[in-house]
């Protein structure tokens, strides 16, 4: 935003980092529970770092389903992106980073009609396991605090997820 003369806090909405692509996506507190959730998916609790480590990533759990990659990257930095323009722009803060996991499988499953028919259960049956790994995430880590509500960079709320 920098970059486009943007008058705002350049500071990520989620943290007190400064914010760039590469922290939004991966570096951020927020961005990493929600491939933490991706990941338990796989089984795995590699959490990718760089979008090159998301293709191999996936390519080593999905080998040969390349079209999956992207739909499910795409849902994924779609979700995180509007998520922290709701709040930087409109200041509603996310009360748990799993409303972003939610948000991923609602997309995924959404652009299941656009993809070809074989590939379209996989699709589908990948966003039912997201939304059934994010439920059992939330409920272990427990129901959203009620200061999350308010901005929650300022205390590190996320940090302790």
């Amino acid at each position: 935003m920098t970059k486009r003369q943007w008058q705002g806090d350049p500071k990520c909405s989620f943290c007190d980092e400064l914010e760039s692509a590469q922290h939004l996506f991966f570096g951020c507190s927020v961005a990493k529970i929600v491939w933490r959730t991706v990941g338990a998916v796989f089984g795995t609790s590699y959490i990718p770092k760089t979008i090159w480590q998301v293709f191999s990533w996936l390519h080593a759990f999905l080998p040969g389903l390349c079209e999956i990659y992207i739909v499910g990257l795409a849902a994924v930095c779609w979700s995180i992106w509007l998520a922290r323009n709701r709040a930087t722009f409109e200041k509603k803060w996310i009360k748990t980073p799993f409303e972003i996991a939610f948000t991923t499988c609602a997309f995924i499953e959404y652009w299941t009609g656009m993809q070809k028919p074989a590939m379209a259960g996989n699709v589908k049956k990948g966003a039912q396991l997201l939304k059934e790994s994010a439920a059992q995430m939330l409920r272990l880590c427990g129901p959203p605090r009620p200061e999350a509500s308010e901005q929650a960079d300022e205390e590190g709320v996320w940090d302790e997820w």
